[in-house]
């Protein structure tokens, strides 16, 4: 659940009722489910004035954004942490977790930590009952992929948000015509930057999950598979093509493709080779997939 709907529809910060209410309510309709609510992910395109986002920013994206907008506002960001541990706790039924955005150091990793300790002291002595509600983070700058194995014994799952993560590590806005060539996620670069994350999670046994456009396109599936990725979040409507797909193929299969691919050095070598496979395993997809 991406919280920042609730904040772009309200005229200023929801209080910890309002909140606590709407995070029941996403929890009640999916009994027995696995539920992640993302703190805020305010900046870039999305922008609230009462969090003091009155200025234009030269590099938004790169900017005042996410987790650290939230750092600056700690009286609201704990009330939203707190507002989800009630919540976790009052739904036993249900898997509730808190996954933080754009987390880029070791550092932000332990003062989040501190944060939540904090919560759930203030509301222990409230009398409150708590639960414990495992904390994850959203993967999307490279400076946390390059050092993603000093943050695994901190941070109970990973999530790698491939479109940020993509354009980061290209420097290049995927929304400027100019550049966007170059956002690339079956470039060579983004293939090994992923494998190292990817095996890094696994060898900890943190599970990890891609999301983002990567993880519903047919050919960047089929190596996130051979990577060893088990976990992929997407839109709905690329489920029954993408389980279509997984149906055709083994394990061994997609890692022996990755295998092969790791080793080209171009993009354009990745995009054929994944073409030309694709259109043995389901000639139909192929036509699908926005990558080519």
């Amino acid at each position: 659940y991406r919280t920042e709907y609730l904040y772009l529809t309200h005229p200023d910060v929801p209080d910890e009722n309002e909140q606590y209410s709407t995070y029941k309510t996403i929890i009640a309709a999916s009994p027995n489910r696995n539920i992640t609510i993302r703190t805020l992910d305010i900046g870039g395109d999305k922008t609230v004035p009462y969090l003091g986002h009155r200025h234009q920013e030269a590099n938004p994206f790169m900017g005042w954004r996410s987790i650290r907008l939230s750092f600056e506002h700690p009286d609201f960001f704990n009330t939203q942490i707190r507002a989800i541990i009630r919540a976790a706790s009052d739904s036993p039924n249900s898997n509730v977790r808190m996954m933080f955005p754009m987390v880029t150091t070791v550092e932000e990793i332990r003062r989040l930590r501190g944060m939540v300790r904090r919560a759930y002291k203030s509301l222990e002595e409230q009398g409150l009952m708590t639960t414990r509600v495992p904390m994850g983070m959203m993967l999307e700058v490279p400076a946390a992929a390059v050092t993603i194995h000093t943050m695994l014994d901190i941070v109970d799952f990973v999530s790698i948000g491939s479109n940020d993560l993509v354009q980061y590590l290209m420097a290049a806005d995927r929304d400027n015509p100019k550049v966007s060539h170059l956002c690339q996620p079956l470039s060579p670069a983004v293939l090994h930057v992923l494998y190292s994350v990817i095996t890094a999670c696994n060898k900890a046994r943190k599970p990890v999950t891609v999301c983002g456009e990567m993880a519903g396109q047919p050919k960047s599936f089929l190596l996130l598979l051979g990577m060893g990725l088990r976990s992929f979040s997407m839109s709905p409507a690329f489920v029954p093509s993408i389980k279509q797909l997984a149906s055709r193929i083994t394990i061994t299969e997609a890692e022996q493709i990755f295998d092969k691919v790791i080793k080209f050095k171009t993009t354009g070598q990745v995009k054929r080779f994944m073409t030309n496979k694709l259109m043995e395993l389901a000639p139909h997809l192929a036509m699908l997939d926005t990558s080519s």
